[in-house]
């Protein structure tokens, strides 16, 4: 059973395996079914807390993952992070409450509340363990042992091991993703089903750097909204290893291209940006693929092309009319995951 399970410590596996299996039995409930449900979770929060430390600057690791254990989210404002979330998506996993419909976990009943608590508890308390881990062995270190334990593609299976190809019905832009098996469906529809914008303001170098109308705009640079249609378009979500994608290959795709254009990019996402916009890192070589991939794929100056006029296209039609490549995609896809094999992002890549 342990090896099924995503325990920090090999010594939590008998204790929670012990307490989950007490719950399956009170309720009768398939014990498998409930481990799947309680180490997915764990999977996914542990992801998490990888994402924040390594998107926290050097100094403020501790207090960040400290809210994991506080929950001192702010609704609404870390859509991605919050338990509730993570813990309606658990039962939804199980069978004991549908996502969709419920509005708050209060809507549920007896298994489900029951297993609700189950889960906060031991959310926190690897939690707790996280945090051992980084104060003891420090932020590289963590960050090294972290990245061997999670299982990024497994977020993405159904509970019978079939791959999750994309999620376009949430509202959390997080988890958004159209993914690249979306050929049918059509562009307007995907448009539509795009989460709600985010109510941070975009600063004054991504507008500069990144406004079309900007004098100051690099090659690629496009309207938001033809800028989410391109989301689309290539398949990819809304988190940091998405958009460094997204903006590589408009840049690359660009006909003024120059490599010193993407060496200053380089350069602004790293050290200019600041906090949500900033890239860096391992997802900071994704850009750098982005940038190949539009050079050798679609039509020259796509920014510059009112993609977004396509919504009566299948996806699959208006990637052909663009000249993008599907295969293509999967390979620098394929390319990206060996680049950045721990991420998220990376786990729901095809």
């Amino acid at each position: 059973m342990h090896h099924t399970a995503a325990w920090r410590f090999d010594s939590d596996a008998d204790t929670w395996s012990n307490r989950l299996e007490s719950y399956s039995s009170e309720f009768n409930l398939d014990h498998l079914a409930v481990l799947d449900a309680a180490s997915w979770c764990l999977l996914w929060d542990r992801q998490i807390c990888l994402e924040l430390v390594a998107d926290t600057p050097k100094g403020n690791e501790t207090s960040v993952l400290q809210t994991r254990i506080l929950g001192a989210e702010v609704p609404g404002k870390t859509p991605f992070w919050e338990h509730r979330k993570l813990i309606a998506l658990s039962l939804d996993r199980l069978g004991l409450i549908d996502v969709s419909r419920a509005s708050r976990l209060s809507d549920a009943n007896g298994p489900a509340d029951a297993f609700s608590e189950l889960i906060w508890d031991m959310v926190r308390s690897q939690t707790r363990r996280c945090l051992d881990d980084l104060s003891l062995q420090g932020r590289d270190v963590f960050l090294s042992k972290t990245a061997a334990m999670v299982d990024p593609d497994r977020l993405f299976q159904t509970q019978g091991g079939q791959r999750i190809d994309s999620d376009m019905q949430t509202s959390y832009w997080g988890h958004w993703y159209p993914g690249l098996s979306i050929a049918d469906r059509k562009l307007c529809d995907c448009i539509a089903a795009l989460p709600g914008a985010s109510d941070v303001d975009i600063p004054e170098v991504v507008r500069r750097l990144e406004n079309p109308v900007s004098p100051l705009a690099l090659p690629g640079a496009v309207t938001l909204r033809r800028h989410d249609v391109l989301h689309i378009l290539l398949g990819r979500g809304l988190l940091d290893q998405d958009e460094a994608f997204v903006v590589g290959f408009t840049m690359g795709n660009a006909t003024r291209y120059r490599d010193a254009d993407g060496a200053l990019m380089r350069e602004a996402l790293e050290h200019w940006y600041p906090e949500p916009f900033r890239i860096f890192g391992t997802k900071l070589r994704v850009f750098d693929l982005g940038v190949q991939a539009g050079k050798c794929m679609g039509i020259p100056d796509i920014a510059q092309i009112p993609v977004e006029n396509l919504g009566s296209f299948t996806v699959g039609h208006a990637r052909q009319e663009l000249k993008l490549s599907a295969e293509k995609l999967r390979e620098f896809y394929r390319q990206e995951k060996r680049l950045s094999p721990a991420s998220l992002e990376s786990g729901r890549l095809p």
